[in-house]
């Protein structure tokens, strides 16, 4: 956290520079006229005329999602921990580009700007912004948006793994940013106190009542701001995009104007931001289905030539059974693989009782002079014990997630017969090691940080049908059970 300390000190300086009558300059400005600052008029608070939204009701806000996204994502929570126990939350879904936003009906110039907002627990690289911020049009926007960062901007401002990164910022006349750590699972106080220099707006950006940056901008109260909270799943703030559902919480927003602001102004026609083109993500993406057996992939079963009987495509699924006599079949992909996504899509065929099977994904070290690290996720019978506690019923498997190194083997969810399932393995780039993060359906059921990456470590992708292994719980199988994959993806990161 020196950055910060340094940030406050400099800060501070500047601040008494701008109370000062007497001219000064401050070197991060250009030559222009408005390099040099000059006092803020002077002007009190008048707190009687404050707004003060604490959302017990979404009055004076609309939605206003980026681009063509009809689905409201933001709502009124119950949340013992705001003032009136009432909170708005904005989500965004994982894997997504969505960009969750609401602002308010009227626009507002210069004045005190409030955001009591919950940053939630951010995944440390992902694409999520928590963001309380102004906006007219995007070259006059002024912005508190935080989020993970990426590596190298973590490791930069030496953050901690409870720590997010506040970006300050001015996107335009003149562009300004700063970076500050600050706790993520935590309440925070974010303003923007916007006075008036030569009428322009000389903006003070504080969190948490401390301030962080200041910028003397070329434009006031022709242009009055949208007040808007977010949620937005974006490319410049991590190194991957969310592999899980995020939210930020807003207790309250207030504005309060100076005695000589000019009055809130509602536009004729609701302006939102504009819809951008999709951001391309970094990386390959590879995609099978299976109208056929896939090339690039290499077939096994422990029965020969017989295992023909064993694998296949049927109906737009690859199927890979097992029985007594053929106790693994699977298919592996032909070139080993690091940092990205993995995803099986299948569904598990239905027990007649405690027998020895599992199917699922596995990433099998491809190296293994330097040890053995594999990983799965797969469908078994699982332990009686795991199946009393998470109540599975005759015919159900158990969703059963494994790492060599780290130790990992959890039973962690019933999974039903016959039923579409997408299991997930992400590994994920920070500080050059992997992270794992084990899936289901989308949701995050494990993340396992290791101390190896891939110069150490490469995996065989694979998918697999395999049965009657001594450590297996149950029963040695009785009948030909088949798991049925309707899908294989990988994103190289």
């Amino acid at each position: 956290m020196t950055n910060n300390k340094i940030n406050l000190i400099f800060m501070a300086a500047m601040l008494i520079l701008a109370a000062c009558d007497s001219e000064g300059k401050d070197s991060r400005f250009t030559d222009s006229q408005m390099s040099h600052i000059t006092a803020p008029e002077i002007g009190t608070l008048a707190k009687d005329k404050q707004t003060l939204w604490n959302f017990d009701t979404m009055k004076d806000w609309v939605v206003a999602n980026q681009g063509n996204d009809p689905d409201n994502h933001a709502s009124i929570e119950n949340n013992a921990q705001c003032k009136d126990g009432k909170a708005l939350k904005i989500y965004t879904n994982a894997n997504t580009q969505q960009r969750k936003k609401v602002h308010t009906v009227q626009q507002y110039g210069s004045g005190l700007y409030t955001w009591r907002t919950y940053i939630a627990d951010l995944g440390e690289v992902e694409r999520t912004s928590i963001g309380s911020w102004l906006w007219h049009d995007d070259k006059h926007e002024l912005d508190f948006e935080v989020g993970s960062g990426t590596a190298a901007e973590r490791n930069a401002l030496g953050l901690a793994s409870d720590e997010v990164v506040a970006y300050i910022t001015s996107q335009d006349n003149p562009w300004m940013q700063q970076k500050v750590g600050i706790k993520k699972n935590a309440w925070h106080e974010f303003q923007m106190d916007v006075k008036l220099v030569d009428k322009k707006y000389f903006v003070t950006w504080l969190i948490d009542g401390n301030p962080y940056a200041i910028q003397q901008l070329s434009y006031g109260e022709e242009v009055p701001f949208y007040i808007f909270c977010s949620t937005e799943n974006l490319k410049f703030i991590g190194d991957t995009w969310p592999y899980q559902t995020n939210y930020g919480l807003w207790d309250y927003v207030s504005y309060t104007p100076y005695s000589y602001s000019a009055a809130p102004v509602t536009p004729d026609k609701q302006v939102d931001p504009v819809d951008p083109a999709p951001e391309p993500d970094e990386g390959e993406i590879k995609k099978w289905t299976f109208d056929a057996m896939p090339e690039g992939w290499n077939v096994w079963t422990n029965v020969g030539a017989d295992g023909v009987g064993y694998y296949g495509v049927s109906n737009g699924r690859l199927v890979l059974s097992n029985d007594s006599y053929c106790t693994t079949s699977k298919i592996e992909y032909s070139s080993p693989v690091g940092f990205g996504k993995y995803v099986w899509r299948l569904r598990f065929p239905h027990l007649a009782g405690a027998e020895k099977f599992m199917a699922g994904g596995t990433l099998y070290t491809a190296n293994e002079a330097n040890g053995l690290h594999t990983l799965t996720i797969v469908g078994w019978y699982g332990p009686d014990a795991e199946r009393t506690r998470l109540g599975a019923q005759p015919g159900d498997l158990l969703l059963r997630i494994y790492s060599e190194i780290p130790a990992l083997d959890r039973c962690v969810k019933v999974l039903k017969p016959n039923t579409d399932y997408k299991l997930s393995i992400e590994l994920k780039k920070v500080n050059g090691k992997y992270v794992i993060v084990y899936a289901i359906d989308d949701e995050v059921i494990q993340t396992l940080p290791t101390n190896y990456g891939a110069d150490l470590v490469k995996f065989l992708l694979i998918a697999s049908a395999e049965s009657n292994r001594g450590w297996m719980p149950g029963n040695p199988l009785t009948a030909k059970y088949a798991a049925k994959f309707d899908e294989i993806e990988y994103t190289a990161y």
